[in-house]
Order: C-alpha cells, then sequence, then structure tokens
C-alpha cells in the first residue's frame, strides 16, 4: 500500500539517535536512555487528575488520528542463515563458528503519524508537520533534541518539516479501518484479468500459424531458400509483439495496483470525534430510556419521542464543532 491511501496520509520517519555523552554537570547519561525516558513521561490521552491530568501533544491538532514514537536500538538476529545439511558435511562447516552479524551504528527514533490529506503530495506533508510544529513545537524540541543534527536545523515549522522529510520512509503497508462498507474501485470489464492472456496467446499462436503456412509454401516453391528470411522475419515480429503486449499488461497492472483507495466516507477526525460523542451520549439515553419506561401506552411512547428529540436538538448530530469529544480522549 502507498503513503497515502483512502484520504489518509500515513508518515513513517526513521530519525537517527546521538551517540556522544551527555553531562549536565550533575548526571553522565547517553542519549537514548535521556530519550526513553522524556517518551515515558509523554501522556497518551487525558490522563485522570491522580496521573496528573495531563494531555497528549498531539490532541492539540485536529488532523491526527494516531502518532506512535519507537525506539530501535538494533536489528534483531534471526539465526544462521539456511543451507545444505548435506553441503555443509561435504565442506566440513564449522557450524559453532559465528555467521557475519548486521548491526545498526547508532539508535533510531521511529515516528510515525496517521493524517488527514487531499493527496500524497510533500505540500500536504508538510503543512501537517508544520501545523504539527505550530500546535506542539516545545513538546517536539524536548523529544527530538536527542536526534542527530535537530538542534543545529530546527528553527521553526519549515525547518521541522524539511528536517523530518529528510527522515522520511516510504509507508508500504499502511492501516485504515474506517471503511464501513467495501470501497468503491474504479470499474474494469469483468474479465480484464484475462485479456493480457487472452491477447498473447492470440498473437503467439498467429505468429506461429503464419510461419508454419509459410514454411509449408516454401517447400512446395521451386525458390523455398528464398522464403525462409521472411519467415523467421515474421516469427520475430510476433515475438516483438507478444513481449509488448506482456509489457503493457504488466504496466497496467502495476499502475492500477498503485493507486490508492478513495477516501472513505466520513472518515476525517472531526466526524470520527463526532461519531464517538454520540455514541456515548446515544448510550446513555438508551439507558435512562429503559429505567424510565413505565410501559407501552400512548403517553409512554409520546414521552419517549419527546426525550428523543430533546436528545436530537442537544447533541446536534450535523454539527462537526460542538458539541463532540475532544481528540485524545478515551472513553465516556
Amino acid at each position: 500500500m502507498p503513503t497515502f491511501d483512502g484520504g489518509h496520509y500515513f508518515l513513517t520517519a526513521l530519525i537517527p539517535v546521538r551517540t556522544d555523552v551527555m553531562n549536565d554537570g550533575r548526571t553522565v547519561t547517553s542519549p537514548v536512555h535521556a530519550l526513553r525516558k522524556q517518551l515515558s513521561m509523554i501522556p497518551t490521552a487525558a490522563e485522570t487528575p491522580l496521573r496528573g491530568g495531563g494531555q497528549s501533544p498531539f490532541a492539540r491538532n485536529r488532523r491526527n488520528h494516531f502518532a506512535r514514537f519507537v525506539i530501535i536500538d538494533d536489528v534483531a538476529y534471526n539465526g544462521r542463515l539456511g543451507q545444505s545439511t548435506a553441503l555443509n558435511a561435504i565442506n566440513q562447516v564449522n557450524l559453532t563458528a559465528a555467521q557475519p552479524q548486521d548491526h545498526l551504528k547508532n539508535p533510531f527514533l521511529v515516528f510515525v503519524a496517521d493524517f488527514d490529506a487531499k493527496s500524497g503530495s510533500d505540500t500536504e506533508r508538510d503543512s501537517y508537520l508544520v501545523e504539527l510544529w505550530n500546535t506542539a513545537g516545545q513538546d517536539l524540541r524536548e523529544i527530538f533534541r536527542f536526534c542527530q543534527g535537530f538542534d543545529s536545523r530546527v528553527r521553526d515549522g519549515t525547518t521541522f518539516a524539511a528536517y523530518m522529510a529528510d527522515c522520511q520512509i516510504e509507508t508500504t503497508m499502511s492501516f485504515n479501518d474506517y471503511y464501513a462498507d467495501p470501497p468503491v474501485l474504479p470499474a474494469w470489464p469483468a474479465d480484464m484479468y484475462k485479456w493480457p492472456v487472452i491477447v498473447s496467446g492470440g498473437a503467439l499462436l498467429l505468429g506461429l500459424g503464419a510461419t508454419l503456412l509459410l514454411l509449408v509454401a516454401a517447400l512446395f516453391a521451386r525458390s523455398w531458400l528464398s522464403w525462409l528470411p521472411y519467415s523467421f522475419g515474421l516469427a520475430l515480429v510476433g515475438a516483438v509483439a507478444l513481449g509488448l503486449i506482456v509489457l503493457t499488461a504488466y504496466m497496467s497492472v502495476m499502475a492500477a495496483g498503485g493507486k490508492p483507495f478513495p477516501t472513505a466516507q466520513d472518515s476525517d477526525l472531526p466526524t470520527v470525534l463526532k461519531a464517538l460523542h454520540l455514541r456515548s451520549a446515544f448510550t446513555r439515553f438508551v439507558i435512562a430510556s429503559q429505567m424510565q419506561a413505565a410501559g407501552t401506552d400512548a403517553a409512554s411512547a409520546q414521552k419517549l419521542y419527546d426525550d428523543f428529540k430533546s436528545f436530537v436538538a442537544e447533541t446536534k448530530p450535523h454539527n462537526l464543532d460542538a458539541p463532540t469529544q475532544a481528540p485524545g480522549v478515551i472513553g465516556i
């Protein structure tokens, strides 16, 4: 899947962490240790008063769906490379001798974010990063200051966007779960996937048939040797045509696979927050209505109707701005 899919931009950045010694006059530590401690103090969502009452800095941005930080200290060792037991025995390979292993020169901070976007352009990415810096710049500085080159390069939102762009890697497996119904994809003919096979096979049979026909005709001709070059020439034309057809089919399939899915309906953050608010409010309404239900007479039905009318007036389902669930809030 591409970096942009279903109306969302999936940003993945791999930022190298500093490896120098940090000494503030009181403690001596490593940047990766200090970074890990700093990440542990970031609120992941709205905290209770007992937890400090903090809030995630990403909740200040109205485009964020998810944001995560991960530290990669080194690559995982998956064991020895698979080899033939018979060949190892013949070549007398010492299986206790260590094979070469890959290691990182320094730790990396992985930052991934899923946010609302209209396209997968660099301009869309940069506008998000500038907005993110403007809403949570100080919190971001406390995190990224342990990364290489951050303090010398980043001064504002524009330079922060440029810094992150240099560390970006392609997101090849994005996760988007906002499709309530299967997405409506461009309609191709039902058997389009069979067409390259049919056309290629037909071109091959045509070329072979024409070549065979010319060879048979040449056998009954006085100067059959003069027909031979034409036969081979026609066979070559058929092979070239077949290759072009296969190449065109391959490029068509790859181009179709590279197109992002259409935007899922009501998948932007304000709509999702409104839906969460309506769900919790309607749950409370149903519980209250069941507790107050006294019977099935006309008076009870009218009261339920009036209560629901008041519920709609209070919650304003078509107003995405208010009342709604605040970003970074978990639960009701």
